[in-house]
């Protein structure tokens, strides 16, 4: 096929052609791998799924729809804030929620503004997610979002959630109590017997959300050999709040020792 041409021809075409050679080859060595490298193993680094949630899946036909749920749901859940809104912005949902330096925790969903917007407000519509919007700044509206939780299992809750559900029988028996203490009844053999034992019954189960909440700081933190420490701290300090910080130093990253951070903090407390 190279016989009509000429030597000089002949020689820079395949002087050409040995270089596009090389150059291709140069460019599909430094090609990253397409290979998922695989999970690291789950130690403090995951968070926790319904088991109802593959069935649901199942029937979300947007993509952009289930990353979104599935989003809020690792924002929410995974810090053990099982109905409480999140404040998540639209390029937070896009590129990852941001740190209070303004590094980002994650690589958020990687939706485009309009898939985010769209697949959010089928969320809401379809019921997965609960949208609540704080418009009193017009300049600033902020949204917030919550994994849809069934009503039912809020009444059937109420009084459970409620740290001070028991005691509030402990006032029967005293009527028109004012405040220098007049026209109050004397209480019955009957009525001391009843309020020993919600008392009781209150002073157990304070026990058990103390422990309750140890457990879960002890699970977030990855250390379960310092759970009677956590349960200490429990009964001194608030422990949802303990649990909130416990799910900031995770949410953060980049600590080697998570729970030495959480002790070094509460001690400034």
């Amino acid at each position: 096929m190279f016989a009509d041409k000429p030597a000089k021809v002949l020689t820079a075409s395949l002087s050409t052609d040995l270089q596009w050679i090389r150059v291709s080859a140069t460019t599909m060595n430094t090609l990253p791998t397409p290979l998922f490298q695989g999970f690291s193993k789950p130690e403090a680094n995951f968070f926790r799924l319904p088991n109802e949630w593959t069935d649901i899946t199942a029937q979300i036909t947007s993509l952009a729809e289930m990353k979104l749920v599935e989003y809020v749901l690792k924002h929410t859940w995974g810090y053990s804030e099982f109905d409480m809104v999140k404040k998540i912005t639209t390029d937070e949902f896009m590129n990852g929620r941001k740190k209070k330096d303004g590094t980002r925790i994650d690589s958020g969903t990687g939706l485009s503004k309009p898939s985010v917007i769209a697949g959010l407000k089928s969320a809401v519509e379809h019921g997965l997610l609960t949208e609540e919007i704080d418009d009193s700044d017009k300049a600033r509206i902020k949204k917030f979002y919550k994994l849809k939780m069934k009503a039912s299992l809020d009444e059937n809750n109420a009084e459970s959630s409620d740290p001070h559900a028991d005691v509030k029988n402990l006032n029967i028996g005293v009527k028109n109590f004012d405040s220098r203490g007049k026209q109050s009844l004397h209480r019955s053999e009957k009525d001391t017997i009843e309020r020993y034992n919600n008392v009781t019954k209150y002073n157990a189960k304070d026990t058990d959300e103390v422990a309750y909440y140890a457990g879960l700081i002890a699970e977030k933190l990855g250390d379960q050999k310092s759970l009677t420490y956590y349960k200490l701290a429990c009964r001194r300090f608030k422990p949802q709040l303990l649990l909130e910080k416990a799910a900031e130093i995770m949410g953060d990253g980049g600590a080697k020792n998570p729970g030495a951070v959480f002790t070094d903090w509460l001690k400034q407390q």
